[in-house]
């Protein structure tokens, strides 16, 4: 059955009364008292190493937007996206988020990438400014060093230990490579890894960092190789880097389990690697994207990936456009500002943190003051790269392993 959206009051009330008591003196607006259009800032990359990577996730925006205005906009108000690039440069965002605020944004989304969206949210802290960006690291759930930011998705904490968990309960295997890229994703995925491993009696037995720009990874599995390595975790932003690794694992003839986030599950991935590579290859990605033997996708999650799909700028990563965090955050934020009847930031703030089970399409969201990740670890889990080819995943979906 179709999951209905909630009234604007009984979804926030669900599980916790929402906010209530006196506006807090010199709260700021995050929307403008006046105008035809509510806009809201989007960071992103347009140009750059991962422009193309990172596009996928911005359709999710122009589905929520064309939604959010065919039922009347938010408070009778249309939404509009003003987007500024970043050039694919974490050190743009500080730069990119003020320029945001200086053409009017009332509240802002993006830009994709832990990095990139660290960078970003200082800033949009320090304007408090209402923001949920695209970043996967744990530190962005940290509602007490950004607490403005959220987190609609799960993150590198829940991944690690769902990786760490597979490898040894599952496959059990003890031999854990470590392949992280030189970004925010790539350091806090590496930790959250080593951290679940630990607690598990095992330590990496090697860990192995590339810079994003690499064009070749062989060097780097050569010596996780060395090392004795039988499965590999792989901290990947932009797909090139699961790309480099597939080419490199073929051309070495080496097939080792292969484990990492849902970086891993490009459509361009499942074309151009030997099956060999990816036969024992697994990737976190969110439960309500994924189907078992007993257990179809729901049907508010296929009609959704159905639109996903007739997007250009989905192709080849129809998975990354249905999961992104946007979709699910412009419309809990539609939702809080006429719930509250009004658009100030405090107010919305406290709406966000009182949040409980929102029924979203990623899963059921819920948030605290302190903890800004939309999820829980058992709403995410390990699915298998090749049941891409299998026609139940309309090229969006995933098996569970």
């Amino acid at each position: 059955m179709t999951p209905r959206h909630p009234s604007r009051r009984s979804m926030l009330a669900a599980g916790s009364a929402l906010l209530g008591g006196s506006l807090l003196s010199g709260a700021q607006s995050i929307f403008a008292q006046t105008g035809d259009t509510l806009k809201i800032g989007s960071a992103r990359a347009m140009t750059g190493l991962v422009a193309s990577s990172f596009a996928p996730l911005y359709v999710s925006v122009k589905i929520a937007v064309e939604e959010i205005n065919g039922a009347g906009g938010i408070l009778g108000r249309k939404v509009e996206i003003i987007e500024v690039d970043d050039e694919s440069s974490p050190a743009k965002e500080p730069a990119v988020i003020r320029k945001l605020i200086d053409e009017g944004a009332q509240a802002l989304l993006g830009p994709v990438g832990s990095s990139h969206t660290i960078a970003a949210a200082t800033t949009s802290t320090a304007a408090k400014m209402i923001h949920a960006g695209g970043g996967w690291a744990e530190e962005l759930a940290d509602g007490t060093k950004y607490p403005y930011h959220y987190q609609f998705t799960y993150n590198t904490g829940h991944q690690g230990e769902a990786i760490a968990r597979h490898i040894v309960e599952k496959l059990k295997l003890k031999k854990v490579g470590i392949l992280q890229e030189n970004s925010g994703l790539g350091e806090s995925g590496g930790a959250a890894t080593v951290r679940s491993l630990k607690k598990r009696g095992l330590d990496p037995v090697a860990v192995e960092v590339y810079p994003p720009n690499a064009t070749d990874l062989k060097v780097y599995l050569n010596k996780l190789r060395a090392a004795g390595t039988e499965a590999i975790v792989l901290w990947n932003s932009p797909v090139q880097g699961m790309l480099l690794t597939a080419s490199g694992l073929q051309a070495m003839k080496w097939y080792p389990a292969l484990l990492g986030g849902n970086s891993l599950f490009s459509n361009t991935v499942l074309e151009n690697t030997d099956p060999e590579v990816l036969k024992n290859a697994y990737g976190t990605l969110i439960k309500t994207m994924t189907y078992s033997a007993t257990e179809a996708p729901g049907a508010r999650q296929v009609a959704y990936a159905r639109r996903v799909v007739t997007f250009p700028e989905s192709k080849f990563w129809e998975i990354n456009a249905a999961i992104s965090p946007f979709y699910d955050y412009l419309h809990l934020l539609k939702a809080v500002v006429e719930s509250e009847k009004r658009f100030d930031t405090e107010r919305i703030k406290k709406a966000f943190d009182a949040t409980r089970n929102y029924p979203g399409m990623i899963g059921s969201i819920s948030f605290t003051p302190e903890n800004h990740c939309a999820l829980t670890g058992d709403q995410m889990v390990m699915a298998t790269l090749l049941s891409g080819k299998d026609p139940r995943s309309m090229g969006v979906f995933r098996e569970r392993a």
